[in-house]
């Protein structure tokens, strides 16, 4: 399609129907036969053509229009080539764009250094040669449609790794709000696990617990018919439990240092009377059932020293010495000194049965108690790490 040089407004012809690029050409030149000369020359190139009749016309067009070449006529009225060609190469956005000077008169060296100095990169010769002009114009129009056609594909580049980023950012998204959502179910798996873990260890406890309840009550009425005396000291040693209790919740239930229920056990039988109750040992880490146990052992060999011990007048004593032995086992001294003359029982009682049953099951460990005049002495063996037994009733074991 041939476009009218006469028109100044809208002076563009194209292919129809091509979506490949279009590279504009803008002829410019003040005699508006030669532009259609131009024009028709051109227009078997299948690109966009802009005419302008001016200098002013051309610097207008430029402003709003990107082009690959300008074809532009030295000597037109006003405004000449060169001085076009000088305010085009003085912005930044056009001075890039390629000027073709067109000429009728100016042939001479002279003339073609002033032209590639004012920036032209090839001359023209009017008349114009269809074909010289179509191939010189067709070297400016591939460069720029390479140009282009790079910058599409840069485009298209970014655009792909914009697109592969966020399908990137997208997945590791997906996979951490995955790896999060199974964590979470891991970590409540794990609540629920350690929550029947909880519920079924309680329920352990409170039956053993009711088991030991259970017993101290049956073997404290038998050995003592009296109900105050009965009522004393059952509620001492349901006491001495409840300390012992008291000791663990604190530690949620962990492990316990065998000082800690030593005077936890002995705290309410001491008062103020610190110094007669003496304790020395390294660390040694209890589990809850070896904590009770042993707190129940010291509860008992407590009350038998405030009896018929060295708690009993004002200047006994009492040293509670432990350590370990080679085997890594817990050797456990209970020595009193200082109180009444010791003498061995006729029977052993409730509390001897107590104590007797709570080492060797529970704390699997022995005992050896010694009935010495200047002082009752018990010596204890057991594990370090020490488990508890198979559970034993222990009103069936003391009966």
């Amino acid at each position: 399609m041939r476009t009218n040089p006469d028109q100044t407004g809208d002076t563009e012809a194209s292919a129809v129907g091509d979506d490949m690029p279009k590279a504009r050409i803008l002829i410019v030149d003040d005699d508006r036969h030669t532009a259609l000369a131009l024009n028709a020359a051109l227009e078997k190139m299948g690109q966009i053509l802009v005419v302008a009749h001016s200098g002013e016309e051309a610097l207008q067009r430029r402003l709003h229009e990107d082009f690959a070449v300008i074809l532009l006529d030295l000597q037109m009225p006003g405004m000449d080539g060169y001085e076009t060609a000088s305010l085009i190469r003085a912005r930044k956005r056009t001075r890039h764009i390629p000027i073709m000077f067109l000429t009728a008169v100016f042939r001479d060296d002279t003339h073609l250094l002033q032209a590639y100095t004012a920036g032209a990169v090839d001359m023209v010769f009017k008349p114009v040669d269809p074909f010289v002009l179509v191939s010189k114009v067709q070297v400016f129009v591939d460069l720029y449609l390479k140009q282009v056609e790079i910058q599409r594909e840069a485009e298209i580049r970014h655009r792909l790794q914009e697109e592969n980023f966020r399908v990137r950012a997208e997945k590791l998204s997906a996979e951490q709000a995955l790896r999060r959502s199974q964590e979470h179910q891991e970590a409540m798996r794990r609540a629920e696990a350690h929550q029947r873990i909880l519920i079924e260890e309680l329920s352990h406890r409170v039956k053993n617990m009711l088991a030991v309840v259970n017993a101290m009550a049956r073997q404290t009425f038998h050995s003592t018919p009296d109900p105050q005396a009965f009522v004393d000291k059952f509620l001492r040693r349901i006491e001495a439990l409840g300390r012992t209790h008291g000791l663990l919740s604190r530690e949620n239930w962990g492990t316990v240092q065998l000082r800690d229920v030593a005077s936890e056990s002995l705290e309410a039988y001491i008062m103020d009377e610190k110094r007669r109750v003496l304790l020395d040992g390294p660390p040694v880490a209890l589990k809850p059932k070896a904590a009770l146990a042993l707190g129940i052992v010291f509860h008992e060999l407590a009350t038998n020293a405030i009896k018929h011990g060295a708690l009993s007048n004002n200047d006994g004593a009492v040293a509670i010495a432990w350590t370990f032995n080679a085997d890594q086992r817990v050797q456990l001294k209970w020595g009193e000194k200082a109180g009444p003359t010791c003498a061995k029982p006729t029977r052993n009682g409730f509390g001897s049965k107590l104590i007797q049953l709570e080492l060797t099951h529970e704390l699997r460990g022995s005992i050896d108690m010694v009935y010495d005049p200047e002082g009752f002495q018990a010596h204890m063996n057991f594990p370090a790490e020490a488990e508890s037994a198979p559970d034993i009733t222990l009103a069936r074991t003391a009966s």
